[in-house]
């Protein structure tokens, strides 16, 4: 039995038996017909995901080569058709619309365990990936942003290998304000903010782009999705490289994370949008050459006020869930409070070789820094980071990444009960 059949049967003998109970099987009361069910059973739930993954990839393949045959008619029927849903299929060859988009989703799943998103790279799935992403179905286009985002999380080989096939420029493309699609770009930008993290070289192809303008310019968006991953992201490439707060304050960053301080409302999403604004905030006034800058900036000091004393009139309970943007409020505040600029910090350098990684797999542990701020939104978060590989590295909530080596798994309890 090959080792990537374990992830099929792990999946079947969970739906009969959890580890909670005996199972009360005892090999004594198999008879022939159960054994042939336990056969047939096993035979339909392992799977082979790595030959899965191929044939995901030519069917997605079959669809993208049509497309690209067909793209001029498309794009002439699309314009004569305003009122439909962009999302409508046009008749391109292979499957259609649902079946592509359950394939995405399916090839999501695989993906989320870290060596079979290698092995997308490695059957040669990126430019199948990279004809979706410009392909004029958006259901699809964020469905393989978020592949890539998956992919790429906390996975430096992987990183490298989808920055170098082109990954990059498709991404900022589908991130822009020129997109319509809010999933969209949610979507992209959760997967620039993979393709960054932890990479050096990714985050410098990013700010080559025009990285910092775009983040800022998604910043006034009334799709708060986007304006969240914004600022997000935004904070972290600025604890990466502080002296582009300076850029940040003369793109315009300040208006709109101003604004997001005085939106109202006390449920967890509207403290999400809060916490990440502050977050962002606190990067640009920990800077020395932009501390004045904030400190200045209308109807800061107004709007920390009021949180504040919103906070102290915040019953027990609430004020334990919203802890963490009161972490962060107090700490915008007594930065902007001190008599003088603070001292300057050296840029938090959180790169992690492709050769630093692999230690990984021989059983070693690697920390990577966390951001000063220590609230969710300030760094990156599950949702902000896409998923974690499995077993070998994880995003705490605080901003802090760490590798780990796999963990050996429990025991699998089989047959019928």
């Amino acid at each position: 039995m090959s080792f990537p059949q374990w992830k099929g049967l792990w999946d079947w003998s969970m739906k009969y038996a959890d580890g909670t109970a005996p199972s009360g099987f005892r090999p004594e009361d198999v008879d022939p017909v159960k054994m042939k069910w336990l056969e047939e059973a096993l035979k339909h739930y392992m799977v082979d995901f790595s030959a899965r993954m191929k044939e995901i990839k030519a069917a997605l393949e079959g669809d993208s080569q049509g497309a690209r045959g067909g793209a001029a008619a498309e794009e002439a029927k699309m314009d004569q058709d305003h009122g439909q849903d962009k999302d409508q299929d046009k008749g391109t060859p292979g499957a259609d619309l649902e079946e592509r988009e359950a394939l995405l989703d399916e090839l999501m799943d695989i993906v989320s365990s870290i060596d079979y998103a290698k092995d997308l790279h490695k059957i040669g799935g990126l430019p199948v990936i990279l004809e979706l992403l410009s392909g004029p179905h958006p259901s699809l286009q964020w469905r393989a942003a978020e592949v890539v985002a998956t992919c790429v999380a906390n996975n430096p080989p992987v990183q490298q290998w989808f920055l170098e096939g082109g990954v990059l420029p498709k991404l900022v493309a589908l991130a822009g304000p020129s997109e319509s699609d809010g999933k969209v770009r949610t979507k992209a930008l959760l997967a620039l903010s993979g393709l960054v993290r932890h990479f050096g070289p990714g985050l410098q192809a990013l700010q080559e782009a025009g990285g910092l303008a775009l983040l800022v310019s998604s910043l006034c968006t009334t799709d708060r999705r986007v304006a969240r991953k914004a600022m997000t992201l935004l904070t972290y490439m600025l604890s990466q490289r502080r002296a582009d707060c300076v850029a940040a304050i003369h793109e315009g960053a300040l208006p709109p994370l101003v604004a997001e301080l005085s939106g109202g409302g006390d449920d967890q999403e509207a403290s999400d949008m809060r916490q990440a604004a502050l977050g962002t905030l606190i990067q640009l006034a920990s800077y020395p050459a932009t501390w004045a800058a904030v400190r200045d900036a209308p109807g800061l000091q107004a709007h920390l006020a009021a949180l504040t004393s919103a906070h102290a009139a915040l019953s027990v309970e609430d004020q334990e869930a919203q802890a963490e943007e009161a972490v962060l409020l107090r700490q915008l505040t007594a930065v902007l409070a001190a008599a003088a600029p603070p001292v300057l910090q050296p840029d938090d350098h959180d790169h992690v070789s492709v050769e630093a990684f692999e230690e990984v797999g021989r059983g070693t542990t690697f920390p990577v820094n966390e951001l000063r701020t220590t609230a969710r939104d300030a760094g990156p978060g599950v949702a902000d980071q896409g998923a974690t590989a499995t077993g070998h590295s994880g995003n705490g909530n605080d901003g802090t990444a760490v590798a780990v080596a796999t963990t050996a798994a429990a025991p699998l309890l089989l047959g019928p009960s």
